[in-house]
């Protein structure tokens, strides 16, 4: 492959992490586990960018990034496990005793900051040694604690153990019958299953490879088409499956292990029956269900009600989430738009929808989906048919 091939490639593949890095950066809400995708995809973004300069042709016009990559490599483990396991618990906290995991990335760091800090030449110089030892772990103690060799041995047992981590959880989760419902969702098993056979294969080519043959040593390895095909597995997915983009849209097929209900009183069961009324009514008398940035917290700051509260009084009368119920309020609206032929000739569904409060043609076909069992436009068939 020619340099420029290269570079369009290596810049394709890392604008896309960084579009879908950013994607769910910012987004709002307080999903973890989008918080660490977008974290993965940064991360992968740099990886692909560095790869690029490390290339044997652009390696000592660009020698900054020279062991760059190496204590990165020792993030990766951790982050998948916790991917992982806030995909499957997306409900639970996060946990500040996690950022020990990260511990070894903070000490290889530590190791190669005398490298980074050296000036050009110095790299250079240190670069061409390397290459002319014709082995890629060549290294100078003055800039270094340890073989580079080590590190691979205690990446290889990072990969390992969490690699069997995330294999438990996967097997606790999918026990629970509480959890059954997702597993029918094709796109979503998809995903894991993709998740735990990529880490696998990473364990399996990082001891083949450094360990048995011993080859990862003897040349520059220019291209990880192992890591490649992570990165593309993730970003096709994203592709085929554009509503986990949404985090609100993520966050709902992620709906976790539900706490068991505690019986009311008689007295809250009153309450909340009446919240509800009240709500109702404020839907009715104000549409408020039309505006696509409404959620819990927003009524609960027009209404003056504790927006928990709210969803709990919603649950509680009409048995369903504080989001199907506002859904379920804005196709009630378009089926009532949509009752006038003459209407559905002037505009499109996608049209009527978004004016309806949906923020996407996604999410409208997912919430529609939901509540109909069908799509928008075979229901509307099937009712002026």
């Amino acid at each position: 492959m020619s340099n420029t091939s290269s570079l369009y490639l290596f810049s394709i593949v890392s604008s896309l992490c960084l579009l879908f890095g950013l994607n769910f950066l910012f987004r709002k809400g307080k999903l973890v586990v989008a918080k660490i995708l977008a974290i993965q995809f940064l991360i992968l973004t740099y990886c692909m960018v560095a790869a690029y300069f490390l290339l044997p042709q652009n390696i000592i016009e660009t020698p900054y990034f020279f062991r760059t990559l190496a204590p990165i490599f020792y993030t990766l483990p951790p982050l998948n496990f916790l991917f992982l396991f806030y995909l499957l618990y997306p409900k639970a906290k996060f946990k500040w005793i996690y950022l020990f995991f990260f511990l070894p990335f903070v000490l290889q760091l530590m190791e190669n900051t005398p490298f980074y800090l050296s000036s050009k030449e110095t790299k250079i110089e240190e670069i061409r040694w390397m290459l002319a030892q014709g082995d890629y772990f060549a290294y100078s103690r003055r800039f270094m604690w340890f073989d580079p060799i080590y590190h691979v041995y205690a990446k290889f047992i990072m990969y390992a153990l969490f690699y069997l981590g995330m294999v438990y959880y996967y097997i606790r989760f999918r026990s629970s019958k509480q959890n059954e419902i997702l597993f029918q969702k094709s796109n979503f098993h998809f995903w894991v299953m993709g998740i735990l056979v990529f880490r696998m294969l990473t364990v399996v080519y990082i001891w083949y490879t450094f360990i048995y043959t011993n080859n990862g040593k003897s040349s520059f390895i220019t291209r990880d088409y192992l890591f490649v095909a992570e990165i593309v597995f993730h970003l096709f997915y994203l592709a085929i499956n554009p509503k986990f983009l949404d985090v609100k849209i993520l966050a709902e097929n992620l709906c976790g292990v539900e706490k068991e209900d505690v019986p009311l009183t008689a007295e809250e069961e009153v309450r909340l029956s009446a919240l509800a009324a009240k709500v109702e009514e404020y839907f009715i008398t104000t549409e408020v269900f039309l505006n696509s940035q409404l959620t819990a917290e927003l009524l609960g700051s027009l209404t003056g009600h504790p927006h928990r509260m709210i969803g709990h009084a919603i649950k509680h009368t009409h048995g369903i989430s504080f989001r199907d119920y506002l859904n379920n309020y804005r196709i009630t609206y378009i089926e009532e738009k949509l009752s006038d032929p003459a209407y559905l000739a002037k505009s499109s569904i996608e049209t009527i929808a978004e004016a309806s409060g949906f923020g996407s043609r996604q999410s409208f076909y997912t919430a529609f989906r939901k509540a109909k069992g069908c799509t928008p436009k075979e229901y509307f068939s099937s009712k002026m048919g």
